[in-house]
């Protein structure tokens, strides 16, 4: 913990103030140690939670603008390929148009 390091109070019941202090004797660490960690946990996990949200949303929006895609099946497919020794490269994307194009082409 560096030295900038500042002090936040925080209300719990009770009842957890007291497993907080078993859990501490328990990992014999002390309490603040405990609640610094689980904060930081927290925090981090929140924020990987936001950063993969706003993930997919990009990814759909790209989708929306582009149209590029793989199916889920081939996806899949690629997916049961993973750690074996014939494992494939991931499928290319292609254009969600396409393949109406490529019927209605056929139609004609």
């Amino acid at each position: 913990m560096g030295s900038h390091a500042v002090t936040v109070a925080v209300k719990v019941e009770p009842e957890m103030r007291e497993r907080i202090k078993r859990l501490a004797t328990r990992r014999q660490r002390t309490q603040q140690g405990l609640i610094r960690d689980a904060i930081r946990q927290y925090v981090e996990q929140e924020e990987a939670r936001d950063a993969f949200l706003q993930q997919a949303r990009d990814a759909w929006q790209q989708y929306r603008e582009t149209g590029l895609h793989a199916s889920a099946e081939e996806v899949l497919e690629w997916l049961a390929t993973w750690g074996g020794e014939s494992e494939t490269a991931a499928p290319a994307c292609r254009d969600q148009d396409a393949r109406a194009r490529g019927a209605a082409d056929r139609i004609q």
